[in-house]
């Protein structure tokens, strides 16, 4: 995703810019020097995902300044702080060791990982649910015709449009390409949009992404590798890479969440979670994001899709409801996208409002549940303790952005409504709909 903004703004004394960017091992990779911002100064550091055939790595920070970015700082650092992870995908793939990996007649010319991988043969339905962001979305649309997989159908849902502007975006891509399908939801939410998509995927597989994000040309391979994992796996989230670090509210949020950075992949059950027994499976923002996840299109429709009495919580709800149904959750790296974060202060105290909001509905739909209530009651010390380590996390990325308490204060006040939200919200949900959705 590109760095650029119509509108710069302009950094504070204490912020540092940080280039965004990736890295791939196995072929030569033209490096921008000196990356500058959209201000045209010079970033502090880069920091790059190193991948391996395709195969996320880790994160490699260097530090920039007046310096360029050259071959030999990259190695360097990927040599001090990935050397055995690296080491291991290399031998894994049949590889040379790192330093003549790049070097000699192999270089550029190497397919090994998931690059090399065979092409699972399940048909997948991509659903994109977009609500007046016709350009933003445009970007997005670019990068998914890019998509390496042969039996894949595009469902882009317009959810509550105020303008045709969306759907003039997808008519002009779709008389180009078949693949791609207009949906309209009239009922604002995120949720009812995926719903609608669920309704009109006609693929084995279907996959939610956003309308803000790239995705990386392999992300369905990662997928189905994920599903291929287990047999019990019914969904497979993503890492979510940090599109731009160059301004102080991405370089919080990109903090404050785990599947920004984590490159080990993970099978969660009933009994193995992210979070350990205690709290599992009810911490269940370590599983992903609905930024990034997929599902069996028939289990999805089994358990009832997702929950409208949890606009914005519906991820969190979903992996719950998958693992009390006796499937499995995979977490796969190699499933890449790249999120565009919120720029400024007020956007990002928004959506941690929305945040603090969303975790007490989903919280209160199963502490108020007859078959969930006692666990997550009992919990509650620990539930606590987690809270309390998860402030301490946002206040010190806060502090380094220069603004944590102003974002703590927001959360709150959406912790505050959210069980108010979720009750109005399942009082207006038909009988039929609430046991549907039931822990």
């Amino acid at each position: 995703m590109s760095n650029h903004r119509s509108a710069p703004q302009r950094r504070q004394k204490h912020e540092k810019a940080v280039f965004s960017g990736e890295f791939e091992l196995t072929r030569e990779f033209e490096l921008p020097q000196r990356p500058a911002t959209a201000a045209g100064q010079p970033y502090d550091e880069a920091r790059l995902l190193v991948r391996i055939g395709g195969e996320p790595i880790g994160f490699a920070t260097i530090p920039l300044g007046t310096r360029p970015l050259s071959l030999a700082a990259v190695l360097e650092v990927i040599e001090r702080d990935l050397d055995a992870s690296v080491c291991a995908e290399l031998a894994q793939q049949g590889l040379p060791p790192l330093l003549r990996s790049l070097s000699g007649s192999h270089a550029g010319g190497a397919r090994g990982g998931l690059e090399a991988g065979e092409q699972g043969s399940e048909s997948v339905t991509v659903v994109i649910c977009t609500r007046n962001r016709a350009e933003a979305l445009r970007v997005c649309l670019q990068s998914v015709r890019l998509l390496e997989h042969d039996a894949v159908e595009f469902v882009i849902v317009d959810n509550a449009p105020a303008d045709d502007s969306t759907r003039e975006v997808i008519m002009e891509i779709a008389i180009e390409d078949s693949r791609f399908r207009y949906v309209r939801e009239p009922h604002p939410g995120l949720t009812w949009a995926r719903n609608r998509g669920l309704a009109h995927a006609t693929g084995e597989i279907i996959a939610y992404t956003d309308d803000d994000v790239r995705v990386d040309r392999l992300w369905i391979k990662g997928l189905l590798r994920g599903f291929h994992r287990r047999a019990d796996v019914a969904c497979v989230t993503g890492l979510v890479a940090s599109a731009s670090l160059e301004l102080a509210a991405e370089q919080y949020f990109d903090a404050r969440v785990s599947w920004s950075s984590t490159c080990e992949p993970r099978v969660y059950d009933a009994r193995h979670g992210p979070s350990g027994i205690e709290l599992h499976p009810y911490a269940a923002g370590g599983f992903g994001t609905g930024a990034n996840f997929a599902f069996r299109t028939r289990l999805l429709r089994e358990i009832g899709g997702f929950d409208e009495s949890l606009p914005g919580a519906e991820d969190l709800d979903i992996f719950v409801r998958v693992l009390r149904a006796g499937y499995s959750i995979s977490y796969e790296p190699a499933a890449l996208v790249w999120h565009k974060h919120r720029t400024n202060q007020n956007d990002l105290s928004r959506q941690m409002y929305v945040y603090g909001r969303d975790l007490s509905a989903f919280l209160f739909k199963y502490a108020s549940s007859r078959r969930t209530a006692l666990d997550v009651w009992r919990r509650l010390p620990q539930g606590v303790r987690h809270l309390g380590a998860l402030g301490v996390r946002s206040g010190r990325a806060g502090s380094q952005a220069g603004f944590a308490r102003e974002l703590l204060l927001a959360e709150l006040r959406g912790v505050t409504i959210g069980p108010l939200v979720c009750a109005r919200a399942r009082w207006a949900q038909d009988s039929e709909r609430r046991r549907a959705v039931a822990p």
